[in-house]
């Protein structure tokens, strides 16, 4: 046998293939080095990058309503006031919410500023600013909702039976708050936006929600929803910033103190209607030193430990995950090849629309059309009490199998195809009808020779349920998420649980694949 290294160019392109990955490890050692003077950097470029999620909505950092290409809210005018005082730039870089400080630590932006609370265990592995923002935890129900008056009420029993159903914006000081101090009564529902739980309180797939007095003020009033009792649980926002960035968190204390004193910044909170007595706070001396003060306890846990306490919760969710799985798939093969069938053999009044159907389905994201399910959907068919209860359950079922229908029906369709056409007349010829070659004949060979295509689909389910817990499903992936914010440290060997949990769910699916596929085929009578 012939070696590659006889034939001809290729010493040349094994040193072009070397340099390539030399370049590429120089190239990744230099993103991934720290920061040495993150102000000079900054001074230099001419531009201050902060970090925040532009999908949080108002009025942190919103679009404005009058004009889609403008970006605004009360951390857009702060953070352009600051840089401004720096002499420089304001450059707003949008990431997603719970990976903004992953983000901060790849250099990609110079602070995150965003609504994060001041905590003890994110000032481990980040530096932060004085605060910026005095904030409470407000609890809303519905307007017409009498069962909620005040925080008291969800210590109680539930008037119609079973937990009290409240939703929280995933890994804040509400989710912290909800999970300790209701932690018998109450299921918490973790959402990815603010909004999508005010929507489900107004629809009835939630009793509440309870959000930071910004949301609170700015979305109060959008959405048929009351104030229950008064606030709780004072808090403070800061901006964080990697642990070498001393120069550049002092030079924007100083812009912090200065816009708190000259009134700059109360314009700039008054201009959003979220100025409230408790921002006078903001100037006392004990508050400034709280980031001071606040140390973090060493952390001695094994990471390994964090993750034997959170496999219970992990291994709960994976059961999610398959619950999701194996209802959604058998609808999405049922639908899959009713629609394949009707393409195929219909008359011309049934294929167009379902064709029309495939199309829409395979070219609109699964995401989209969760979101139109489940807060489009389900609050028109009033639906009781016991049954809202699991709306997200049902709209991830409904969601997942509808869009794998589509993508089942284009394999169906195509194995149908694949049978030779005498295999019909065969059958007609020994006196079977149409509708019996099919249901004997064609469908049964066709099903066997797509069984491969059809099991990897239904892996490939497994993953995208994750994609569900934008309405508040708590499947596997959004738990390792969860527990990962939890436990920054110990972020690896939870992802690692995580890819084994999906790894002993979705094999057993390959062995049963191969075996189905090595059967022996019946005769057809």
């Amino acid at each position: 046998m012939p070696s590659f290294r006889n034939v001809r160019g290729w010493p040349r392109l094994n040193q072009i293939c070397r340099w390539i990955l030399l370049g590429s490890f120089l190239l990744l050692a230099g993103c991934g080095r720290p920061q040495g003077d993150a102000l000079a950097a900054v001074l230099a470029r001419g531009e201050l990058r902060w970090g925040g999620d532009e999908e949080g909505g108002g009025p942190y950092i919103y679009r404005a309503d009058d004009n889609a290409q403008i970006v605004t809210g009360f951390e857009f005018d702060l953070m352009s006031q600051l840089a401004s005082g720096l002499g420089v730039r304001s450059r707003f870089e949008s990431s997603n919410w719970p990976e903004l400080l992953k983000t901060l630590h790849t250099g990609t932006v110079d602070v995150v500023v965003n609504g994060y609370e001041l905590t003890p265990e994110r000032l481990r592995d980040q530096i932060a600013s004085i605060p910026y923002y005095a904030y409470e935890l407000h609890l809303f129900a519905r307007n017409d909702d009498s069962t909620i008056s005040d925080w008291n009420s969800l210590k109680g029993p539930r008037t119609r039976g079973g937990s009290w159903r409240v939703g929280v914006l995933k890994n804040t000081a509400a989710d912290s708050y909800m999970t300790r101090a209701f932690a018998g009564t109450v299921e918490v529902r973790r959402y990815e936006g603010t909004t999508d739980a005010f929507r489900d309180v107004e629809n009835g797939a939630l009793d509440a929600t309870v959000t930071d007095t910004p949301p609170a003020v700015y979305y109060g009033k959008r959405f048929k929803v009351k104030q229950a009792g008064p606030a709780v649980e004072r808090g403070w926002y800061v901006m964080y910033f990697r642990p070498t960035d001393i120069a550049l968190r002092d030079r924007i204390n100083d812009g912090l103190r200065k816009s708190f004193r000259n009134g700059s910044y109360r314009a700039i909170l008054d201009k959003y209607g979220i100025w409230t007595e408790a921002q006078n706070e903001l100037i006392r001396p004990e508050t400034e030193i709280l980031t001071e003060t606040m140390r973090p306890g060493e952390s001695a846990v094994d990471p390994w430990e964090i993750v034997r306490n959170n496999l219970p919760l992990l291994i709960k969710a994976a059961g999610m995950t398959l619950l999701l799985s194996v209802l959604a798939m058998p609808f999405a093969i049922m639908l899959g090849l009713t629609i394949a069938l009707g393409r195929q053999f219909g008359p011309w009044f049934v294929r167009g629309p379902l064709a029309m159907y495939v199309e829409v389905v395979r070219g609109t994201p699964v995401l989209l059309q969760l979101y139109f399910i489940h807060f489009g959907l389900v609050p028109l068919l009033g639906l009781p009490d016991g049954v809202r209860a699991f709306a997200p359950i049902v709209s991830a079922v409904c969601g997942l199998a509808l869009n794998y229908a589509a993508y089942e029906s284009e394999i169906y369709r195509a194995g149908l195809a694949a049978i030779p056409v005498g295999q019909t007349e065969a059958a007609l010829a020994l006196g079977l009808t149409r509708r019996q070659a099919l249901r004997y004949v064609i469908v049964p060979q066709a099903v066997r020779m797509v069984i491969p295509p059809v099991t990897n689909d239904f892996i490939c389910l497994f993953k995208d349920t994750s994609i569900c817990s934008v309405i508040a499903v708590e499947e596997l992936s959004k738990r390792y998420n969860i527990a990962s914010n939890d436990a920054p440290r110990a972020f690896a060997q939870l992802a690692l649980v995580t890819a084994l949990l999906y790894l002993m769910m979705s094999y057993p699916l390959s062995l049963l694949a191969r075996r189905l596929e090595n059967r022996p085929g019946r005769s057809v009578r």
